[in-house]
């Protein structure tokens, strides 16, 4: 039995590179980074691949092996290569005894077994796991709860009775910024609009409105990157 930690991540750039990146990222997030190994970028400079990825398939207890609509049809041909390193991760994986899922990703089909050199063909015995674009989220879901009898996954943080509310404490903030900024255009307009007003300090007190509005949008603008930064995940 393999007792290892960790899920690894199996794919192929040019076929599932950015479902991958979102997957690798919503996995962090339900199982904690730690648990995860994606790929080659987890791999620390001047250290070789074969046996950073033995260690890595050693540490592990699922492998996720990604398929898209390209996997066979243009790279298929790469598996047949005793050389290539998706081939390689599969297999190991694969005669090491871990739990490897074959993940399916917006549409691709079943492939047959004379896609595959005979040597990974047993990966199509296993229950094969679906995901698409539209349904990401609900998909990763429902594969990060299959996989937790084996991976748990991490406990949700406690909600501390009285502290606000993440999302309403933002939508507050934001509201005071976009206030700061109306309430500056109001005073330029103000400003101009008092006839009796001198024009430096008519002047005056449109750089002091122009301010506001400049400062309220980047803090507006800030807010809402950090709250889009807290969704992903690099």
């Amino acid at each position: 039995m393999p007792q290892g930690k960790k899920i690894f991540i199996s794919y192929r750039r040019g076929d599932s590179a950015d479902f991958t990146v979102a997957l690798y990222n919503r996995l962090k997030l339900l199982f904690g980074e730690e648990c995860i190994f994606k790929d080659i970028n987890s791999i620390p400079i001047g250290l070789e691949f074969a046996e950073v990825l033995n260690d890595a398939l050693n540490e592990s207890a699922v492998v996720l092996v990604i398929m898209g609509n390209d996997y066979f049809s243009e790279y298929g041909h790469r598996l047949f290569n005793e050389d290539d390193w998706v081939r390689q991760e599969v297999v190991m994986a694969l005669e090491m005894g871990l739990r490897v899922v074959p993940v399916l990703i917006n549409g691709a089909a079943i492939p047959t077994l004379d896609l595959m050199p005979e040597s990974m063909q047993p990966l199509m015995a296993r229950q094969i796991a679906r995901s698409s674009n539209p349904s990401f989220d609900e998909d990763v879901n429902r594969i990060a709860e299959g996989l937790s009898d084996t991976i748990p996954l991490q406990p949700e943080e406690p909600t501390v009775p009285g502290k606000p509310n993440g999302s309403i404490w933002d939508n507050m903030i934001k509201a005071v910024l976009l206030l700061v900024m109306l309430v500056s255009i109001g005073l330029i307009a103000f400003a101009w609009a008092l006839a009796e007003v001198e024009f430096r300090e008519k002047v005056f007190m449109s750089l002091l409105g122009l301010a506001g509005v400049v400062g309220g949008w980047a803090g507006f603008t800030r807010q809402r990157w950090l709250e889009l930064r807290s969704l992903q995940i690099n």
